[in-house]
């Protein structure tokens, strides 16, 4: 127990009183004769003796009286003292996320918080001054007093924004340093992802209280994220797009509707069935008729938590696949006359002496062929572009020594080339299951007329170095491997193309071989992006002017717009956007009135997830952070203010000591009264 005004109890001093009126109380007997003096003396001894009882009793409920009215002005209570009872400025944090717009006992959760916050505001005293939070953290006045506090609490909306409670907490103390003690009120259903209140500072002046609002139903639905099956998307192609939802509901759904929509137009629907607590993968299919940039919008019904009911994503459709060939001398022309004649293909050859290596970022597969030499800015430029999801082709120079290729694929930890081998062999195992074969392989017939190899390269490799053979000799070597690098791949032929090394060129087998090295490209754009993480994007751009205008962001079919950070390195843009971003959907790189291409936005899906905090593990986690000052109260009840004063001055007890007091002062009364 601890008392609001410990001054008041040195009038305990005041016992003193009563007591001093009883051991001076020099009151005159009054003298009456008697005729038997025996009988008196009897009398006399026995009224005495109980005259001294009746004085010692009354004494004491004078004396307890006394203090007992001390005490109460004292105003004690019960509990462990808090240093915020006197607090002038209190700070109020309101939870308002997506995942607040779920339904509580007494409707939204965001709005009985909005409403708690404003009872708490409207029962403090009119000299208390408040610090308003929420995820959006707060750009206007600091403290701000009754009427304007209502004002802000009134005018809050729910956010796409969401943050670590500990960051709100330490932007709290930063704001408030100033202030020698304050009361923090944190209104919030406590997901579990964000509420980090264990990695709370440590404070052991100012008091916590939290309030934990519950919903009714923890239900939700939503489309996590989706991807292409393949890197590229062609014209004319049909397309697989895989979709993943989730139920963060504890109860199973039959048929959810998932619908596609390409360019704003229906492509694609599905019914989905969601067991509880599951992720589900669904594949949509839909072909385009043109090339350049798309959008597309994934779409399913899910209520109250609708934020994460639609998935934006911008994709670009290859109506050409650029290959570049550089040479020393001439180019193959076998590898020429195969790109140049089909119409899918956008074939560029250069020399090596005239190689610009900022252009590779531009190209789909890049064929090294037969160079006698390539250099470490060479290697280190080709590295850059397999890692970036590029795919290189290697093809060997007759007479070549194999220390001219043996520095890049060290580099790319592929091993070695080692002197050539001039045995006749021929081409013995495909790996016709491998992505590179799908598309122009189904089945190799018994008798087979495979290539034939006079001259080729071994390959040595660790097993541990992920090289994968494709095509293999009989005599065990190698004609073709893969070696994936960061997001592309390296293909090495070991056999130079010229018909006195091999006849592979003039086979079957080159047309497939030719056409998946440059199709099962690992070179993607990001299908979308999430609002609130730290990334940039990153843009091939080779038209984008380099000049004063900048590139805009502009959401599409709306009058929004803003220019993002941006930096330009060779044929690529750099974009930092994410402070301009308010809204989820579609948005067009523009500059000078022309698109370059487009980009997607979604809400972050950390609050689609239904995991939250009950009061029983809020009270056990707080109990090992470093708050020392802290109370998880009720987010049901309806008076706030009367369970923050309760929490904060304990039981009212002086009501208790008044009453003791006053039936003190009655049994005086009665004894002095009714006791003779």
């Amino acid at each position: 127990m601890y008392f609001i005004h410990p001054e008041i109890l040195w009038g305990l001093f005041a016992v003193l009183i009563p007591l001093i009126i009883h051991l001076f109380n020099f009151r005159r007997y009054r003298k009456l004769p008697f005729s038997n003096i025996e009988f008196l003396k009897n009398i006399t001894r026995q009224t005495r003796k109980q005259n001294k009882l009746k004085h010692l009793i009354v004494l004491l409920l004078r004396m307890g009286a006394v203090s007992l009215i001390v005490i109460a002005f004292a105003s004690p209570r019960f509990g462990k003292k808090s240093n915020t009872v006197d607090a002038k400025v209190k700070s109020i944090y309101i939870d308002n996320s997506f995942s607040m717009m779920a339904e509580g006992e007494n409707g939204m959760l965001f709005e009985n918080a909005r409403r708690m916050a404003a009872d708490l505001i409207n029962n403090s005293g009119r000299d208390v001054r408040y610090l308003i939070q929420t995820n959006d953290y707060y750009s206007g006045k600091l403290l701000l007093n009754r009427d304007e506090a209502l004002k802000e609490t009134d005018r809050l909306k729910v956010s796409s924004a969401t943050r670590m409670l500990s960051s709100v907490a330490q932007r709290q103390r930063k704001m408030l340093n100033k202030t020698s003690v304050y009361e923090s009120f944190w209104f919030s259903d406590f997901q579990q992802y964000s509420s980090d209140v264990n990695k709370f500072e440590k404070d052991t002046l100012n008091s916590y209280y939290f309030f934990p609002l519950s919903q009714v139903r923890k239900k939700n639905i939503y489309i996590d994220s989706c991807y292409f099956t393949k890197p590229l998307i062609l014209p004319g192609k049909q397309a697989v797009l895989k979709v993943i939802l989730a139920n963060a509901s504890d109860v199973a759904y039959e048929k959810v509707p998932l619908t596609l929509f390409v360019n704003d137009k229906k492509r694609a629907v599905a019914g989905v069935d969601m067991p509880a607590k599951k992720r589900v993968e669904v594949s949509l299919s839909f072909t385009t008729d043109k090339g350049g940039w798309q959008s597309g919008k994934l779409a399913i019904e899910d209520y109250p938590v609708t934020f994460d009911d639609e998935l934006y994503f911008a994709f670009n459709v290859n109506s050409r696949i650029k290959v570049l060939d550089v040479y020393d001398t001439s180019p193959d022309k076998y590898i020429k006359t195969f790109y140049q004649t089909d119409s899918l293909f956008a074939f560029n050859e250069v020399p090596c002496l005239k190689l610009d290596v900022s252009a590779f970022s531009g190209y789909e597969l890049i064929i090294l062929d037969a160079l006698s030499e390539i250099t470490s800015g060479l290697s280190a430029a080709l590295l850059n572009f397999v890692n970036s999801g590029g795919n290189l082709l290697y093809v060997p120079r007759a007479g070549a020594e194999p220390q001219s290729v043996n520095g890049l694929l060290n580099r790319l930890k592929a091993g070695n080339f080692l002197k050539a081998d001039t045995s006749v062999t021929r081409v013995k195992g495909i790996k016709t299951d491998d992505k590179l074969f799908k598309t122009g392989i189904l089945k190799v017939p018994e008798n087979a007329l495979l290539p034939v190899v006079r001259y080729h390269f071994p390959l040595k490799y660790s097993v541990t170095s992920g090289v994968e053979t494709l095509l293999t000799l009989l005599n065990g070597d190698d004609l073709l491997v893969r070696k994936k690098s960061g997001n592309g791949n390296i293909y090495l032929l070991t056999a130079p193309l010229d018909k006195s090394s091999t006849d592979f060129a003039l086979n079957p087998l080159f047309v497939p071989v030719m056409y998946g090295v440059a199709i099962t490209t690992g070179k993607t754009d990001n299908l979308f992006y999430f609002m609130g993480e730290n990334e940039k994007i990153v843009m091939p751009v080779s038209s984008f002017k380099k000049d004063d205008n900048p590139l805009v962001l502009k959401l599409k079919n709306s009058d929004y717009r803003f220019i993002p950070g941006q930096q330009r390195k060779g044929n690529t843009v750099e974009i930092f956007p994410y402070d301009g971003i308010k809204k989820a959907g579609i948005y067009e790189a523009v500059q000078y009135d022309s698109t370059w291409f487009l980009t997607a936005f979604n809400y972050n899906r950390y609050e689609s997830e239904m995991s939250f905090y009950s009061t029983s593990d809020l009270d056990s986690l707080l109990k090992s952070s470093a708050v020392q000052n802290f109370a998880v109260l009720d987010g049901k009840i309806n008076n706030v203010h009367e369970v923050i004063n309760q929490q904060q001055k304990g039981a009212q007890i002086w009501k208790l000591f008044i009453i003791f007091a006053l039936l003190m002062l009655l049994t005086e009364v009665m004894i002095l009264r009714w006791w003779k």
